[in-house]
């Protein structure tokens, strides 16, 4: 519901500023940058020395500024100020959205797009999912300047207490493996554990983590990235391409089919639970995990002691060989109410300053942050002297290179999102319901719900 108040209020505030005064003048000595990053993260420290060098590289230019601005909850702290910023007729210059959000923003008239201002060649070293999250009815409006991902991982010490014929379900981490597999070797963990005496299973709760437990705390887009590519892996989806049409596509046929295998994880004896403990994974409560790529940073640095491998997320068949995999993360865009050419000319230059190879390879280094240039993805290192850190990032950095997929571009978004992960995934979690017709009615009633609020969008 959040997302959905921010959404309205962006909509609201457009139109209060096409009613005011439209003549803001440019300030030609500076350019200001706003991101999301509290200054004193990582993140946000690496955008300040970015900056700074684009400064001391550029004495004679405009000086870029920059305010690292937190992000409270879902985004509603640096949102909130960026709303007040649009009303008050005062945009930064550069700002940084969610990937999903860049249509919505699109949509309302508040960004530029870029292509006829950017270097030559210099979209084309984005990966594709990259530029596909940018991209709006064929327009490039932003720069993601870092990608994501999600995988399997598994507790080690617990698979290694399982038989041997168990232990054979669990793939390499340069294997590709369904989710009917995930399932069988879910049920098997299941079965194991709850007969086995072994120290690694002492305080076992369930076979997987999924966390849930953060779409039912609000965090909606979690549910959304993470199960999405169950129907993208069955030749479905949550919206059509054209953004805005959903009933006939997120509840068809191939949907109901994807999500259906999902339900066999709540068939009793549940395998994963809507409820499950906060940290299961981590304190060794579960033995696998759907796991973002933030994981790894966050067990290697705050468990030292969870030994966890990391295997690529499932496919829905083995014979498909579309792209699937999780992707995308926050971008840089601009200003859309800039009209001054040649300013824009010097603002897409900051731009892809923020976004080049060598600012990939250093996010990368100082925040985890996974590359979005093509040629910066070497530096991904898997060859550390962490075992663990290595598998993971060697999964990642494949699935980047080869399955990930963006996430659909809708004016819409939040809403799709959160009603897709509210009245769908979370549901049958909540309700275990593993059967077609369940799972289709649900399908059926957020499609619905979906169409009657995007009936705005169809002009």
């Amino acid at each position: 519901m959040k997302k959905l108040m921010v959404f309205v209020s962006i909509l609201f505030l457009f139109f209060s500023l096409a009613a005011c005064s439209s003549d803001k003048t440019s300030s030609s000595d500076k350019i200001e940058v706003w991101t999301q990053a509290a200054a004193d993260h990582p993140e946000g420290k690496m955008f300040a020395d970015r900056v700074k060098s684009y400064n001391e590289a550029h004495p004679d230019g405009p000086k870029v500024e920059i305010q690292n601005i937190t992000r409270a909850g879902a985004g509603s702290g640096y949102i909130d100020k960026l709303n007040a910023a649009i009303t008050a007729n005062d945009m930064p210059d550069i700002f940084t959205l969610d990937g999903p959000d860049i249509g919505a923003y699109v949509d309302s008239g508040l960004l530029g797009e870029l292509d006829e201002y950017v270097s030559e060649g210099f979209k084309d070293g984005f990966t594709q999912a990259i530029i596909d999250q940018g991209t709006v009815d064929g327009k490039f409006y932003g720069m993601g300047y870092s990608d994501s991902g999600v995988a399997i991982m598994y507790n080690e010490d617990m698979i290694n207490a399982l038989p041997e014929d168990i232990k054979a379900l669990v793939p390499s981490h340069d294997q590709d493996w369904t989710w009917d597999q995930f399932i069988e070797l879910s049920r098997k963990v299941d079965e194991f554990a709850k007969t086995s005496n072994d120290p690694a299973f002492a305080n076992y709760e369930v076979s997987v983590s999924l966390l849930l437990t953060d779409i039912t705390a609000g965090a909606y887009e979690l549910g959304t990235y993470y199960f999405t590519p169950l129907l993208w892996g069955n030749d479905a989806n949550i919206v059509d391409e054209d953004g805005v049409t959903v009933d006939g596509v997120l509840n068809n046929d191939k949907s109901v089919e994807a999500l259906t295998k999902y339900a066999q994880l709540f068939a009793e004896p549940a395998l994963a639970s809507a409820t499950e403990s906060e940290k299961t994974f981590h304190t060794g409560k579960s033995a696998l995990s759907v796991s973002g790529f933030w994981y790894v940073n966050e067990l290697i640095n705050n468990y030292p002691d969870l030994k966890f491998k990391t295997v690529r997320y499932p496919k829905m068949s083995e014979d498909f060989d579309g792209l699937y995999t999780p992707s995308g993360s926050w971008a840089f865009v601009r200003n859309g109410q800039e009209e001054d050419e040649e300013r824009i000319k010097q603002i897409v230059e900051v731009m892809e300053w923020l976004n080049n190879d060598e600012a990939s390879k250093e996010y990368f280094a100082k925040n985890g942050s996974i590359p979005t240039r093509i040629n910066s993805l070497d530096a991904i290192d898997t060859n550390t002297d962490n075992p663990y850190h290595n598998d993971a990032w060697t999964v990642l950095k494949y699935q980047v290179e080869n399955t990930n997929k963006s996430r659909p571009v809708s004016p819409g978004y939040p809403y799709l999102s959160e009603t897709f992960a509210k009245d769908v995934i979370l549901k049958i979690a909540q309700n275990k319901a593993t059967d077609e017709a369940t799972i289709k009615k649900y399908l059926d009633d957020a499609a619905k719900k979906i169409e009657l609020e995007f009936a705005k969008y169809k002009k």
